[in-house]
């Protein structure tokens, strides 16, 4: 895709991001001349038309939004067979990477970033929009420092039509609500409790709840209570803690009605906060510090005057040599210090020693301690970011740290065995890794238990790596023989020998006790080990039915 233009201006220069239905890639918007982002439905997605229905309305519900603090959606379009919308492009950290970098922030801060995302949903909601995945990896800074709600991709209309699969988990699972943990549709509230735990991160420097796993982490959310955050860090206001435990009631009820009214408690707490002025500090002299200034020698005394005369002329001698001496050092030291301004040139996509050679031109250079990180997009050896970021204005000769990129991080396989498909699901998701089922037979493993997967557990992947895993449909389907005109004991024993559960059922038949004369299922069915056979059972013809009929075993075997 990248180099292809679509609707004849938006031009795809390089992928910056994935998700489960579309890519997304960094463009540039020919006529209005400016870089945009562009999203792309999957390939392997617009042969299914309630995909195709699911990512327009996706787009059309978030072109729908208008507000400072909600990214924006510029177009939406198709051409041929790709389905498309045009989005702002944001080129800054995220929220998780900020509260990474600084741990944790102030009361004052993080109440402040608390009340933008809380003003983009009330946003959203009113328009009948929940996000459903409000995490800090979703909140991004702009260039100008603005909040920025992201990725309304698995958003839902409040009419209850899903915009994404229902039936499966998704998201981040620390940021869950307990009734999406519970596998229940989202709704306003549960968007307020995942800024609630967003808010309780900011001011603590970590999580609500963590497990060993997503599924105990997500079992947390809907049992254990949670830790306040004053126990983590003494310095949280009281009344801060109290909007944080509101918000993250495990009864939707109990919450916030609104984001709106959670908006409106953030903003009385910066308002009080902000009215709490410190009086100014005001100056005391103990008696020590007190001087009494001496009268001057009289005139009467002899030789006064001259001496005073003497003292003043010294003193200005002295003041005015003072005066030059400061003024030159000033003058030498403001010539001295004074370095222009330059700014921080891109240097994102750039080899190490590019990157250097291009800060050498505008007057820069490059920290000698280089950063290595890992990057799902960057390519190894290249420029991931720098700091002081591109834009700003720094003085001449500063240096300027390089990130250089170490390529996608290696994630180790999971070990899935035994593990259901759902709780599979969850754990390669939270690892960033996609699934992929393929159902067999399995004569060992109970049905719905995976028992094997490919790559193996513990082999290194890359982020959007695919893992198969192979789930047990139970064991093998055979065709049932017939059991009419066997006795009870061999059709007994037949079943038990292949893993049946036979079920039996006597009734008067003119067939001898004890040889069967119907089965269920019919003979030839598909049954598979442990499921229940039912037989019916002849108890012999009745007495009336031998004195009326004078039936006799020559009979019955004339009969067969």
């Amino acid at each position: 895709m990248i180099g292809k233009t679509l609707a004849g201006r938006y031009q795809l220069l390089e992928k910056i991001g994935e998700g489960g239905m579309a890519q997304v890639y960094r463009g540039w918007d020919s006529q209005l001349r400016r870089t945009v982002a562009v999203k792309v439905l999957k390939e392997q997605m617009t042969g299914d038309s309630a995909f195709v229905q699911r990512f327009r309305r996706e787009a059309q519900a978030a072109a729908g939004l208008s507000h400072p603090n909600i990214v924006n959606i510029y177009d939406v379009g198709v051409e041929g067979n790709t389905h498309f919308f045009v989005m702002e492009y944001l080129h800054g950290k995220t929220l998780k990477q900020f509260i990474r970098e600084k741990g944790r922030l102030p009361a004052d801060e993080a109440v402040a970033i608390a009340a933008r995302i809380a003003e983009a949903l009330a946003q959203a909601h009113a328009a009948g929009v929940i996000h459903r995945d409000i995490k800090p990896q979703n909140i991004i800074f702009s260039h100008n420092g603005q909040v920025k709600v992201a990725d309304f991709g698995i958003a839902i209309a409040a009419d209850g039509t899903t915009l994404t699969c229902t039936d499966k988990i998704i998201g981040s699972v620390h940021y869950f609500s307990p009734e999406q943990a519970r596998g229940s549709i989202a709704g306003k509230e549960s968007d307020i409790y995942s800024l609630g735990v967003i808010l309780y991160e900011m001011v603590t420097g970590q999580v609500p709840f963590n497990g060993e796993s997503p599924v105990s982490v997500a079992m947390k959310h809907v049992q254990e209570p949670v830790i306040p955050p004053s126990q983590l860090a003494e310095d949280i206001p009281e009344p801060l803690e109290r909007i944080i435990l509101k918000a993250l009631e495990k009864d939707p009820g109990r919450r916030y009605r609104s984001a709106r009214e959670f908006l409106d408690e953030l903003l009385y707490f910066q308002k009080e906060g902000k009215s709490r002025v410190q009086p100014a500090p005001v100056s005391s002299y103990d008696d020590e510090d007190t001087r009494v200034m001496k009268p001057l020698p009289s005139q009467d005394k002899k030789g006064g005057w001259a001496a005073v005369k003497k003292n003043w002329i010294l003193i200005l001698i002295i003041v005015l040599l003072a005066g030059a001496l400061i003024a030159g050092v000033i003058i030498f030291v403001r010539g001295f210090l004074y370095v222009p301004e330059v700014t921080v040139p891109e240097l994102r996509n750039l080899s190490y020693e590019d990157a250097v050679a291009v800060l050498e031109e505008h007057g820069l250079v490059a920290d000698p301690e280089v950063q290595y990180v890992h990057d799902d997009i960057i390519p190894e050896g290249y420029v991931v970011k720098s700091v002081p970021y591109q834009g700003r204005t720094v003085r001449q000769k500063r240096p300027v740290q390089l990130f250089i990129s170490l390529g996608p991080e290696k994630i180790l396989a999971p070990d899935l065995y035994l593990h259901t498909e759902e709780e599979a699901r969850i754990i390669l998701q939270e690892l960033g890794l996609k699934i992929n089922c393929v159902r067999e037979y399995n004569d060992e493993i109970p049905e719905g238990k995976i028992f094997k997967q490919v790559p193996a557990s513990g082999l290194p992947l890359s982020r959007d790596e695919e893992v198969v895993v192979y789930v047990s449909s139970g064991s093998r389907p055979f065709r049932l023989s017939s059991l009419i005109g066997r006795t009870r004991d061999e059709a007994v024993s037949y079943l038990e020998q292949e893993g049946l559960n036979p079920r039996l059922r006597y009734e008067t038949n003119e067939k001898p006790a004890g040889i069967v004369v119907a089965q269920f299922p019919e003979p030839g069915s598909y049954v598979q080990p442990g499921q229940s056979v039912d037989l019916v059972i002849s108890e012999g013809p009745g007495e009336e039915a031998v004195e009326e009929g004078g039936g006799t075993e020559e009979d019955d075997d004339s009969d067969d």
